[in-house]
């Protein structure tokens, strides 16, 4: 266990730390008194402080009564930025409240020391894009699983694996640090070699990576998303915040093929990185890839100084865009292990819950369950839908996030525009926007009349409508919540069945018609 003086003085190390507060009494150096606490845990959620816990008051619209709320449930000491005097009563100002410069950065610097460094004992392995991140760590981890055994740990947006083996529901695509380092301790404790985690642009704008360093970090694509009030306000923004893991990362892997790869690639080698390149086998990539049918492709290699990759390789996951994802986690397997033989069999075993899931019955209905959510994935998606099943409608039940990355609404509508005969729009999260204000900003971006839209905001009864109007030939496509079981709704999260779950038991009720 680390003391609140062995703390503070990383926090200074850091240049983010100001002062300590005790009974109203301010000093840069602490009192014997609080110099000796040492923190038994760590929490940013007053729901979970215990005797000995040491509270972080985090969040633009902190409430001061979840702070005393963790006083109360034991809190021997709490971080803050802001200084809380007269919200507190007197017992509670005895606590002492250490202040510091940035509480993200500080939950993250506290965390890692206070874990003991865990991503040191670890192969460390970080993708960012706008896309293929989860997709991209699925096929990663079941590669490596396929040439090391279970030692190897997952973080994704949909599920974490602490154990090589089994596996729990994410709510973040990269966890709050306190819990990121704390699930790493685990990993490592449970035998983890190896970690293979997405890593998103809201980690590095909220510093919940900070002081996290990659063995490698892939780069796999940008576009503009993600760019609202609440999340970046600019496309740049953006680009600067997933362009931090060159920074954190000792082996830089790029898509050669991908917008603004010129800016990447100067800042990996200025960096002094080591800069490795994928792509399709129209550039000049280091690995490359050429598409075939049904998820077949082959790799060659053109750099005879990097580990050599060549032959034919098969993916159970549908769609064009999955061949670069595929090949990106080949790349990163390929520097972790020169022995490329077990690579295919690991890919071809790769299932991704809630990605291209499809469903099918005997009258020849095809229900498909994905993740997409941005018009490059439902483009990709759609298209190889339509390839695959032409002689029927493309119903889809889609809706957009609430309260953010508003230009997708205007993106999923040209997306429907190209490729759908159904378009029912509903809820997704919609955390405290009005699901039909959402809806109709989508619907007003459908310009191609062809299109029969209905809005049903009840994401329930919006795929139950779906099953219902589709005929043998038909294919249904439910968009963006895979198998997640919850819905976010004002500031909380809502039990929900998933899309996969309840497409698959619509489909056993239409089999019995």
């Amino acid at each position: 266990m680390l003391s609140l003086k062995e703390m503070t003085d990383l926090l200074k190390e850091e240049g983010l730390y100001k002062e300590t507060i005790v009974n109203g009494h301010w000093s840069y150096t602490l009192p014997d008194s609080a110099a000796r606490v040492e923190p038994r845990s760590l929490a940013y959620d007053s729901r979970k402080v215990g005797d000995g816990t040491l509270f972080f008051c985090k969040g633009n619209n902190f409430n001061p009564k979840y702070l005393e709320s963790a006083i109360e449930a034991g809190a021997s000491a709490f971080m803050s930025e802001l200084v809380y005097h007269d919200e507190l009563s007197t017992a509670a100002q005895a606590v002492p409240q250490i202040i510091v410069t940035d509480i993200q950065k500080a939950m993250a610097t506290v965390a890692r020391y206070f874990y003991g460094c865990p991503e040191r004992e670890l192969q460390l392995v970080g993708f960012t894009g706008t896309k293929g991140k989860t997709t991209s760590v699925y096929f990663t981890r079941h590669i490596l699983r396929h040439v090391y055994g279970p030692i190897v740990g997952q973080f994704s947006s949909i599920d974490e694996c602490l154990d090589g083996e089994h596996f729990i529901e994410s709510h973040l695509t990269t966890p709050e640090s306190l819990d990121l380092f704390k699930m790493m301790r685990e990993a490592v404790d449970n035998g983890m070699k190896y970690l293979v985690m997405e890593v998103s642009s809201q980690a590095y704008k909220k510093s919940r990576v900070y002081g996290l360093h990659f063995n490698i970090g892939v780069f796999l694509n940008i576009s503009p998303d993600h760019i609202s009030p609440v999340e970046h306000p600019t496309f740049d923004d953006y680009l600067y915040c997933k362009s931090q893991i060159i920074v954190n990362s000792d082996t830089v892997i790029l898509n050669r093929d991908m917008d603004y790869y010129d800016l990447l690639s100067q800042k990996a080698r200025e960096l002094g990185k080591k800069l490795i390149t994928f792509g399709s086998d129209q550039g000049d990539a280091d690995y490359r890839y050429h598409g075939g049918q049904h998820g077949h492709f082959s790799v060659t290699t053109h750099n005879p100084d990097l580990p050599q990759v060549a032959g034919d390789f098969r993916i159970m996951i549908p769609g064009h865009f999955n061949y670069s994802n595929a090949l990106a986690a080949i790349t990163v397997s390929a520097q972790l292990k020169d022995d490329v033989s077990d690579f295919a069999a690991g890919l071809q075993e790769t299932k991704v819950p809630g990605r291209m899931e499809f469903l099918k019955n005997k009258q020849g209905l095809v229900a498909c369950v994905d993740y997409a959510h941005n018009y490059l994935s439902l483009t990709e998606s759609f298209s190889f839908m339509k390839h695959e099943y032409p002689n029927g409608r493309l119903i889809v039940v889609i809706g957009a996030a609430g309260g953010k990355a508003e230009s997708r609404r205007k993106d999923i509508g040209r997306a429907l525009s190209e490729f759908a005969d159904v378009a029912i729009l509903t809820s997704e999260d919609n955390f405290f926007e009005d699901p039909h204000h959402i809806d109709e900003a989508i619907k007003e971006h459908i310009t191609n009349s062809n299109v029969q839209v209905i809005i049903n905001v009840d994401r329930v009864a919006a795929i139950k409508e779906a099953f219902a109007m589709a005929k043998p030939g038909d294919a249904m496509f439910m968009a963006a919540k895979g198998r997640e079981q919850f819905m976010h709704e004002r500031g909380r999260d809502i039990p929900y069945v998933g899309d996969y779950q309840l497409s698959k038991q619509l489909m056993e009720e239409y089999d019995k018609k």
